[in-house]
């Protein structure tokens, strides 16, 4: 009698719901007894029953994330598997695609599976073939399930019913009617918010207040126990919390929403002020319609926060001023960052001019000449073997057009084709010409050099493409920027260290395709904005004026005003900002430069005032003792 071979199986089960888990006895257990007892009347066959459970409770068979289904595979790569035992095939998987991809990885590793109650088995012809039909008519099981689930949602918010989702802050779920119900405390941080935005016009200053008022988030309790505790609110919270139709009494579905059956927390009148409000902050904040007149988009990272660096603007008259702003710091209530943001232009023309000293080097110089020289000689040999091609047709209309019994009309319309071929053949030679005499040593080295001059003559989409075809990442610092440079395997030309300044510190990653220059940089604090130099750099002389002027001007008002109320022009603040036509508020900041220490304001007469000295922060950090004032402004 033949010796039996042994064949280890494994039983794996799955259920697409947790509902009915908790039972002594669920659906997982059914499913694993039924493969148990498969197992058992093979067992002449050589099956034995692995000891180890494969159980996903609660996961879809519409993908391959779940955790049992993982372990399994990996304990057939090691080998621990001989067949795989189902209680049915839509049990392993309801995609025909992660059922093909999971029965070609099954026979890699000559491991077959095997249906309790379906008569399929992987190890034959016949059984194969059955299996894919199966597995054809599951996945169109559960799409249908699928197209069934979308309309009854989308039936069901029709009608105003709220279909669930994570709990939102001032309603909670009544689990006998299944409607939303009104949570009053809860309602009025709602309440609160959408105030605060009208009155404040800012996401952040809104945050900002809630926190002072001890306010957090939603807190509430998961199905399976587990609390989820509430946060402090953040500007993106403010703006969920804003733009949710269901805080007004209506339910969304894509693009509409319709008369909810729940009770409304904000009148109508004050959604559409609200709505009107964040349309208008909207448009003036430049999210909508931004150009791509910022060819560092994407690439810059803030090396104190860690996360990207994204696009702003304010506007002046008719000009754009581009700003790289921290999206970290900006979704803080307090800012902490100290780059907080950095004018565009500024970092823009420091490191095009970085680009410019490594573009000139005599090596890249160099091997830039051989590899135009390599396309330009392609490209040469291309256009030469077109003029043979060329000529060999011109020979052919002129034996066709030597035929003694040729027709007048043919004849007419070799003669064309003649005069076409020779203006194609004088279009190619003049190319040929041109190519022969492009593009010198010199001429690329001039290009090279000046890179700046030639970033101002490109057109926003042609700079955008540049910068992103040069740099990988820019990392900026307070007091140094960190510029990938990508080298596509060419990492010799940027070897040189003559190729840098002396100052910067190049440094190889051998791992991936790019040379990292570290450049130090310090920014200086000018007319409330932060102008990025290199180190040594100094602000030219009429950018230093104009950021002098808005101090100056500060002080000279803090006097004149100060002077007309101790002349009695005017009685009282308020009376003083209506004769100015300014707000009250500001005459009261501006007023409290008058008690400035005389050695801060001489040094703003003269145009020595320190880096650290803003109008802003004259206006919001100034006390009154003249010592402490010196110990913050004057180094």
């Amino acid at each position: 009698m033949p010796e039996v071979k042994i064949r280890r199986c494994a039983i794996y089960t799955r259920k697409s719901t947790e509902e009915g888990l908790d039972r002594d006895f669920n659906s997982l257990d059914a499913q694993r007894e039924a493969g148990e007892n498969f197992i058992a009347s093979q067992k002449m066959n050589g099956w034995q029953l692995l000891p180890d459970h494969y159980d996903d409770g609660g996961y879809s068979g519409g993908n391959t994330d779940r955790p049992a289904l993982k372990q399994l595979m990996t304990d057939v790569v090691a080998g621990k598997i001989d067949t795989i035992v189902v209680y049915k095939m839509d049990r392993l998987s309801r995609s025909l695609l992660d059922f093909m991809n999971m029965s070609e990885f099954f026979e890699k590793h000559n491991v077959s599976f095997v249906s309790v109650t379906q008569d399929i088995n992987t190890s034959t012809s016949s059984g194969r073939m059955m299996l894919n039909i199966l597995m054809t008519f599951a996945e169109y099981e559960r799409s249908i399930i699928t197209e069934r689930i979308i309309d009854k949602i989308a039936g069901a918010k029709r009608r105003g019913k709220f279909c669930g989702g994570c709990p939102i802050l001032g309603y909670s779920m009544d689990n006998e009617s299944k409607k939303l119900v009104i949570i009053p405390a809860e309602a009025q941080i709602v309440r609160e918010t959408f105030d605060l935005y009208n009155q404040l016009g800012s996401a952040k200053e809104v945050a900002r207040v809630l926190k002072e008022r001890g306010y957090h988030s939603k807190e509430w309790t998961t199905r399976k126990g587990k609390i989820r505790p509430g946060a402090e609110i953040k500007p993106d919270l403010v703006y969920r919390i804003l733009n949710n139709p269901l805080y007004v009494g209506r339910v969304s579905h894509k693009e509409k929403t319709y008369p909810g059956e729940h009770q409304a927390i904000i009148s109508q009148d004050v959604w559409e002020r609200t709505r009107e409000l964040l349309e208008s902050n909207l448009a003036s904040s430049g999210r909508k319609n931004r150009t791509m007149d910022v060819p560092f988009k994407g690439l810059l990272r803030c090396g104190h926060c860690g996360g990207a660096m994204g696009i702003t603007y304010t506007r002046k008259k008719n000009a754009r001023y581009y700003y790289y702003l921290c999206r970290d710091d900006s979704k803080r209530i307090d800012s902490v960052c100290p780059l907080v943001r950095v004018a565009a232009g500024d970092l823009d023309r420091v490191v095009l001019r970085k680009l410019g000293e490594l573009l000139s080097s005599p090596t890249i110089l160099a091997k830039t000449q051989a590899a135009v020289a390599n396309y330009y000689a392609a490209q040469a040999d291309e256009l030469r073997k077109q003029l043979v091609e060329l000529e060999k047709i011109k020979a052919k209309l002129r034996a066709s057009s030597g035929q003694p019994d040729i027709a007048a009309d043919e004849l007419t319309q070799l003669r064309e084709q003649f005069r076409k071929v020779e203006g194609e053949r004088a279009t190619v030679e003049a190319e040929l010409k041109e190519i022969t005499c492009s593009m010198s040593g010199e001429s690329v080295a001039e290009v090279l050099k000046s890179l700046e001059m030639l970033w101002g003559e490109l057109f926003p989409a042609e700079r955008y493409r540049l910068a992103h075809l040069l740099v990988g990442k820019i990392t900026l610092f307070t007091d140094k920027m960190i510029i990938d440079v990508k080298t596509d395997g060419l990492k010799s030309l940027f070897r040189e260290l003559h190729a840098v300044n002396p100052n910067d510190e190049v440094v190889e990653n051998p791992d991936a395709e790019i040379i990292s220059i570290t450049v130090p940089i310090r920014l200086k604090h000018q007319a409330n904005r932060r102008t990025l130099l290199l180190a040594g750099e100094e602000l030219a002389e009429d950018q230093a004026a104009a950021a002098n002027e808005n101090l100056i001007l500060g002080l000279a008002k803090a006097h004149v005003w100060f002077e007309m109320m101790l002349n009695s022009e005017v009685r009282t603040v308020q009376e003083l900002a209506d004769k100015v036509n300014v707000e009250r508020s500001y005459v009261t900041r501006i007023l409290n430069l008058v008690n400035l220490a005389p050695g801060i304001q001489s040094a703003i007469l003269d145009g020595r005032e320190p880096d650290g000295l803003t109008l802003k922060r004259l206006r919001n950090e100034l006390p009154l003792d003249w010592r402490r004032q010196e110990g913050m402004f004057v180094s």
